[in-house]
């Protein structure tokens, strides 16, 4: 190692369960050039792109929905035109413009295209792994590995993308249509014959979700998505929630037609973490335990 901190090495002890942000769509954009620390925000977009992308993102929330806008390439890629892909409700779609200002795309309103049904629809786990360490440093030196392995493993369902939320945990992967925010997704050793991102894929390409680097289903709340992970995760169907995410919620789930309820509760015991690396003082965090 360099010297430095990193704030994934110095967490590496708190627990994952329950700390995906919400998020009803994923809007993901395809944008080459450098990212800056708040790339959302601070890029070099011509203006009416811009304004399409924020007009969006403001009708979709004033349907209640919850948008996490991100950006996206794919460096080793060599193709024409961009891409936009859009995730609600467990469906991810493709659509494509062809030029860096998305002029032809842009003719769309982005809640016409979230609501409707045009699209490339990509139904094959694609995975996105957090890299800006304009963010924070945490995120390219222990991402980039993870996508380049990726790349290797399923070409180019394999992209990266710009602050998921979380340096703490990297490296971060979301995995679309599927809806889930994983954490500590390091490459491994090859040892014996086993190889920690290998397995990670092949349980996701399986329909599984990998309980050891689980951080939330984000379109739960996030005690629910701490309830799903201690209930095992996979194959679980949401039926019913009572309570909230700082005092606790009883989430009840069916697996097989049998019902599975489960009470997450905040921990009683703060842990003092470093959210990011370059953070003088650490924060109290409660994470998330299952209370009978």
């Amino acid at each position: 190692m360099d010297g430095r901190i990193y704030c994934c090495e110095a967490n590496a002890a708190e627990p994952m369960l329950g700390t995906a942000d919400v998020v009803d769509v994923w809007l993901l954009l395809e944008y080459r050039p450098a990212w800056r620390a708040k790339a959302w925000v601070d890029n070099d977009l011509a203006e009416g792109a811009k304004r399409w992308l924020a007009d969006g993102i403001s009708a979709l929330a004033a349907q209640g929905l919850k948008v996490r806008p991100q950006m996206i390439r794919q460096p080793e890629a060599n193709r024409e035109g961009f891409r936009l892909l859009v995730h609600r409700e467990g469906m991810l779609r493709a659509f494509r413009a062809e030029d860096a200002n998305y002029g032809d795309l842009a003719a769309t309103p982005i809640a016409a295209l979230v609501s409707g049904d045009e699209g490339e629809r990509l139904d094959a786990p694609h995975y996105f792994v957090c890299v800006n360490g304009q963010r924070d440093r945490c995120c390219a030196r222990f991402g980039l590995p993870v996508h380049h392995r990726l790349c290797a493993l399923v070409g180019e369902r394999a992209w990266q993308v710009t602050h998921l939320g979380g340096h703490r945990f990297a490296p971060n992967v979301l995995v679309l249509p599927q809806g889930v925010l994983y954490g500590r997704v390091h490459p491994g050793a090859v040892q014996e014959g086993a190889d920690a991102l290998v397995d990670f894929v092949a349980e996701v390409e399986s329909g599984g979700v990998p309980l050891a680097h689980l951080r939330g289903r984000s379109c739960y709340p996030q005690a629910v998505q701490a309830a799903e992970g201690f209930a095992g995760a996979g194959g679980l169907d949401l039926v019913a929630v009572d309570g909230d995410d700082e005092s606790g919620a009883v989430v009840t789930f069916t697996r097989n037609g049998r019902q599975i309820r489960i009470r997450a509760a905040r921990s009683d015991k703060p842990m003092g973490v470093l959210a990011s690396c370059d953070d003088q003082q650490a924060k109290e965090v409660r994470p998330y335990v299952s209370a009978e």
